[in-house]
């Protein structure tokens, strides 16, 4: 009867595994390649696959399904990521490997459940640091909070905040070369909108004023939080600029969001440039009166677009920035130099399409990059408009809705040659993924090559790696792509940068229940390439030599959490060692001492306890039970288990390959492996 109770309670483990929507969980001990998943990625394991740890409680990763793989994806950076929505309860910053495999991860617990954004490294005073927006984004669309700065430790050593009484935003903190700061911000301010709709005096929520969310962005001083320069969007940029319905809003309780700032960077000249989501323009802003040297895009636009359309027909964008001229040598020729004229590259993520409204933009996301020329002086006629050179009707289908982007394309292109955009080259994911929030665009300089695009989908989980012609060379799903539009799964943007982290906190160590083998993994370090296995017969006291630990195995490191075979008969206490390329021993890692008879009796006392109380409960059921009863019971506990067993050896066989052990061990999360047949001998 124990054997009974032993096999079902291992096949309730991995049917609960493998079937149950709530925790999809994969044991990890990943390949030496990233392999596509069908399963995954259809959703058969829920939208949110992940893995689970043995050794650090809590801990998940997501299951990263490779669609496609080049080697030239692997160049040593790693992939930063901030997973959130419906299917996480405990969000984060999150850094992956170019396995998909866990490097670091942290939930930061807050009144908004540690919902986290645009996660990168940026320097600061000469030192690295991971950035990231942490606050309450309950307010849709943007959020309430503040940044913060962790060193290579993952020790918080900086909290950064807006000026004025202000609350910073999520979309954007950028640390500039001088130590200071750009930051985006939200302010509900009073501002007359009916011209946008109809207000019903009688209703007590239309009257006057009327409210808009006002959108900002600021220069601080990281040291001192300082206000350096500040622009207010409502002072520029006239609200009738706007793509985006007021529907019932314009009050207090709901201000119109007309402009909704997303992205901020500054040149070399001290100017900055800016995306407005809903008014479908990139802005050039003089840096020390606050003018607006230009406009692309949108209603305000003053560039001739010299590619049919594509090059201004951006919709609901995120993540504009400036490049060099020459940044693309191979793939782009800059015009000779024109005195008194700039040309630039300028990339942004074009999402097409805004909370499943389609009237404006493509039928697909896009990462655009663009040539961008114009005067050193603006001219006067820069806002003049001219209405030719849009699509022709054989492009028809490329849009959502046809003539609304026909109309928008006469109506906004420029007339001025001095003004001058040209697209140099779309990305588009092969599967034309529509996200219609959140993304990005990241160039990877490559020495002595074009650079790498890597683009970030935003609300949908997905970045793909493309080479600077647009082929794709790396196509990466974290979550399954049935779940894509839905807000289960999504990251703000996508980076991949180099890190180096060295935790002060020593490596996580445990066994598994069957005393074969031991689990080891560090949260956030990423110099490990090896482990090694250090045993002794006696607990040495503080100050005694070191000399009495033996090193029994050293095994190159595998993924997140690597897996140690014991030695037949192992001494009684064991730790491990973390090495780096070198062979040299790394700072804080040494793991804690495991005492293997103290493992040994808990792993026991807990089965003999689960054995006892469930033959004491069996039997007392027995005993109320007629003969009849028993026999009818029996007899259908026999079929049962027959066709359990043929089910669970089918499910076993199909395993085999798949990662978490061997075809008869199974892993559960916090215990580490159980023999099937623990107990029983030769009696199997």
């Amino acid at each position: 009867m124990n054997v009974c109770l032993l096999f079902l309670w291992h096949l309730a483990i991995c049917l609960r595994i493998a079937f149950a929507d709530d925790d999809n969980t994969f044991f990890a001990k990943p390949p030496a390649r990233p392999e596509y998943d069908e399963a995954v990625d259809n959703g058969t394991y829920g939208s949110y696959p992940t893995r689970s740890y043995g050794t650090v409680e809590g801990l998940r990763s997501p299951q990263t399904n490779y669609l496609q793989w080049n080697e030239r994806c692997d160049d040593g950076l790693f992939n930063f990521i901030t997973p959130r929505g419906w299917s996480l309860p405990d969000p984060g910053p999150m850094i992956l490997d170019n396995n998909g495999d866990l490097i670091w991860s942290e939930h930061f617990e807050g009144e908004s459940s540690g919902q986290a954004y645009d996660f990168r490294v940026q320097k600061f005073m000469g030192q690295e640091y991971l950035t990231f927006w942490l606050g309450d984004d309950r307010v849709r669309g943007h959020g309430s909070g503040f940044y913060y700065m962790l060193n290579s430790s993952y020790d918080i050593v900086h909290r950064v905040g807006a000026a004025n009484g202000l609350s910073a935003d999520l979309h954007e903190f950028l640390i500039t070369p001088e130590g200071t700061a750009l930051m985006t911000m939200y302010e509900v301010m009073a501002h007359d909108v009916t011209d946008f709709r109809d207000f019903d005096a009688e209703k007590e929520e239309d009257r006057e004023p009327n409210y808009i969310w006002d959108c900002l962005f600021q220069e601080v001083d990281v040291a001192n939080g300082n206000l350096i320069f500040e622009w207010r969007a409502s002072d520029h940029v006239p609200l009738n600029h706007t793509y985006h319905g007021i529907g019932p809003g314009g009050t207090k309780e709901d201000p119109f969001d007309w402009f909704h700032i997303n992205s901020v960077q500054k040149d070399d000249l001290g100017n900055y440039l800016i995306s407005a989501r809903y008014t479908h323009s990139i802005i050039y802003i003089d840096g020390r009166t606050g003018d607006i040297i230009w406009t692309l895009g949108g209603r305000g636009n003053a560039f001739m677009d010299i590619s049919d359309g594509f090059a201004i027909n951006f919709a609901w964008q995120h993540d504009a920035r400036f490049h060099a001229a020459d940044t693309f040598p191979n793939l782009y020729w800059p015009p000779n130099d024109q005195p008194g004229y700039t040309t630039k590259l300028l990339t942004l993520f074009d999402n097409a399409v805004e909370d499943q409204h389609y009237e404006y933009g493509m039928t697909y996301s896009r990462g655009l990059l663009l040539a961008v020329s114009y005067p050193n002086t603006p001219t006067a006629s820069e806002q003049a408009r001219r209405s030719s050179d849009v699509p022709s009707a054989q492009i028809a289908e490329l849009y959502t809705e046809p003539e609304n982007n026909f109309n928008k394309l006469r109506e906004t292109n420029g007339t001025n040659p001095d003004y001058k955009v040209r697209l140099i080259k779309a990305y588009i994911n092969p599967n034309h993924i529509h996200s219609f929030s959140q993304g990005s665009v990241q160039v990877l300089s490559q020495p002595g090559t074009d650079p790498k695009v890597l683009v970030g989908y935003g609300l949908n989980a997905a970045w793909t790696e493309f080479s600077a012609t647009g082929t794709v060379l790396c196509d990466v799903h974290f979550g399954a792509s049935t779940s894509f539009e839905l807000g289960d799964i999504q990251s703000y943007r996508t980076y991949k940068l180099s890190w180096t982290g060295r935790p002060e906190t020593p490596p996580a160590f445990d066994i598994s229940d069957d005393d074969v083998e031991v689990y080891v993994s560090w949260n956030g370090a990423t110099e490990v390439r090896s482990w090694v296995l250090q045993c002794s017969e006696t607990l040495l006291e503080e100050g005694e030599v070191e000399d009495a630990w033996a090193d029994v195995v050293r095994v190159s490191k595998q993924g997140f959490e690597t897996v140690i075979p014991l030695p037949d008969d192992p001494p009684r206490f064991m730790r491990v060692l973390a090495l780096d390329e070198a062979g040299r021993k790394l700072d804080y890692g040494v793991s804690e001492i495991i005492d293997r008879r103290a493992a040994a009796a808990t792993a026991a006392a807990n089965l003999s306890l689960y054995l006892k109380v469930g033959g004491e409960r069996l039997k007392a059921s027995v005993a109320e039970m007629s003969t009849t009863r028993i026999f009818v019971v029996a007899a259908a506990g026999a079929s049962t288990m027959l066709v359990l067993y043929e089910g669970y050896r089918r499910y076993l066989t199909w395993r085999m390959g798949r990662w978490g052990g061997s075809a008869w061990r199974w892993r559960r999360g916090g215990t580490g492996y159980t023999s099937l047949f623990q107990g029983v001998g030769s009696a199997v």
